[in-house]
């Protein structure tokens, strides 16, 4: 039986089941596991925004570039706490006949999207100095509350829909499919529609409309994802292996998942360093030197990120069937050889061009062919490892119900969460600190700059050398990693097994 053929067979089992490995796996349609995915668009229509906090800080408030990194820094650690606050509510939270998945995520979604409206629109421009600084602080802080509720809650989606080892990987590209689609429709519309009327410039009013086009098109996808959802947010799929169902999860059990869960550490490890890389890599700041100033034309770079990100869609397609095959363990080192590789290269073709030569891009075939080639490469690499780490969450769950037999959901995606974003925490600091020792103290940088050899290498570190030190960290985290698909396969076992013991002894 192919591989297409078991995918097929698991779809069309829809939330039944479907036997393989003499395994009774969960299934999901394909409806549900599209539109299930939307939260992820809905994430990053915020996360687009939260990137572009330093601008509406410092055009909207006037807070100093250092002053805003700084805040954007305790917020971001702030944000971890609340992942384990968000996991135990989610947790406890009785999902009664509207469920808890919707509730919860429809809740978090009216908190940010009423902060955003009022940090980027409603206030932004009529205050500075003191009254400035706290509105851009407590606006921000209500913000990811609100963040951090809405991705606790959704982020189980892809985990409760199915535990088919064929069609986590192919969930996890729908996911990633919406996180890097979403960037795309979004950077697109407003590189040609927006950022032109405002002569290219992220000011005030420019940031005002991207607020009010990201929150409604994040509106759109909040009602999707609870249509995907609907079937499985019932009370039955959050059971637990243990004689007690009513059981409540309490905050000792993140511990003991963070303390004796072994693959779960190593999920983290490789998680929190591909995050606190990536975050630098894309922070506003940084894109603005690499596109706006070196390469000097945000409308070529998006056709570019717009193209390359569909042939790196397609390309994860493909790698979602390998990691189907070989498991997310081996995949993951692999890919990340990969991403490294084409990292280098990528180096070596900045380092050629120099500073002054990066504009060619733009305007000439060959350094142009040769940028699209090594981003088309880059990009899939890893929109791949983006599907081996999402399908790799499902498997730490499931592994998790098997070791303490509690079935954990939210708290292992709030254990990860919470340490993912306490070391990514630092990447606005180190950005704005970056940018301030190439003489951005006041202001940030801005399309038209002058491309100065500081900034050149500068730009080169934070948006390549970072990268690589995380898929360094994912090589080494993968040699204590024990899950692979063999190991797998027995987990699957074992719970099917100790759930028809729990069945019986309930009978």
């Amino acid at each position: 039986m192919s591989y297409f053929e078991k995918l097929k067979a698991g779809i069309k089992a829809g939330l039944n089941s479907s036997q393989r490995d003499h395994v009774q796996y969960r299934t999901a349609s394909l409806l549900e596991m599209i539109c299930s995915m939307a939260h992820n668009g809905v994430g990053m229509c915020f996360y687009m925004l939260a990137m572009r906090a330093s601008y509406i800080g410092t055009e909207g408030y006037a807070i100093p570039v250092t002053v805003v990194g700084l805040i954007l820094t305790v917020t971001k650690a702030f944000d971890g706490l609340t992942d384990a606050i968000a996991a135990a509510i989610f947790e406890r939270f009785p999902a009664g006949k509207n469920g808890k998945i919707r509730v919860l995520f429809a809740t978090g979604w009216v908190i940010e999207a009423l902060a955003v409206l009022l940090l980027y629109s409603w206030a932004s421009g009529k205050f500075s100095g003191i009254a400035g600084l706290i509105l851009f602080t407590v606006t921000h802080v209500t913000y990811t509350l609100g963040y951090t509720l809405a991705v606790i809650s959704a982020g189980t989606s892809a985990t409760v829909l199915t535990n088919d080892p064929i069609q986590r990987p192919m969930m996890a590209f729908v996911d990633m499919a919406f996180s890097y689609g979403t960037p795309i429709l979004m950077n697109m519309f407003l590189s040609f529609a927006i950022l032109p009327k405002y002569d290219n410039q992220w000011n005030v009013p420019a940031l005002r409309e991207a607020g009010y086009i990201h929150v409604g098109f994040a509106f759109i996808l909040m009602l999707v994802t609870c249509f995907g959802v609907r079937k499985v947010d019932v009370k039955e799929t959050f059971e637990t292996l243990s004689d007690d169902k009513e059981e409540k999860v309490k905050f000792r059990d993140m511990w003991n998942v963070l303390r004796h869960n072994r693959a779960a550490q190593m999920y983290i490890v490789t998680c929190a360093t591909d995050k606190f890389a990536a975050s630098v890599a894309s922070e506003a700041v940084v894109t603005t030197m690499v596109a706006g100033i070196l390469i000097g034309s945000y409308k070529a770079t998006s056709l570019i990120g717009g193209a390359t990100s569909i042939i790196g869609l397609i390309c994860a397609f493909s790698g979602g069937i390998f990691i189907a095959k070989v498991g997310v363990k081996k995949a993951t080192s692999i890919w990340s050889w990969a991403c490294i590789a084409l990292s280098v290269a990528s180096i070596v073709f900045y380092v050629v061009l120099g500073k002054d030569g990066m504009s060619l891009i733009s305007v000439a075939a060959v350094p142009t062919i040769i940028y699209l080639v090594l981003q088309m490469g880059i990009t899939a690499a890893k929109m791949i490892l983006s599907t081996a780490s999402s399908a790799m969450r499902g498997d730490i769950v499931d592994y998790e119900l098997e070791r303490s037999g509690k079935y954990m959901p939210a708290v292992v995606y709030g254990v990860y969460s919470f340490i993912s974003k306490l070391v990514s925490s630092l990447s606005s600091t180190i950005s704005a600190l970056c940018v301030a020792l190439l003489g951005y103290t006041t202001t940030m940088p801005q399309m038209g700059d002058e491309p100065t050899t500081g900034l050149f290498w500068m730009a080169i570190f934070l948006s390549t050398v970072m990268p690589i030190l995380g898929w360094i960290c994912n090589i080494v985290a993968m040699k204590f990693y024990e899950l692979d698909k063999e190991r797998m396969v027995e987990v699957q076992r074992n719970i099917a097994q100790k759930k028809a013991e729990a069945y019986q002894m309930g009978d």
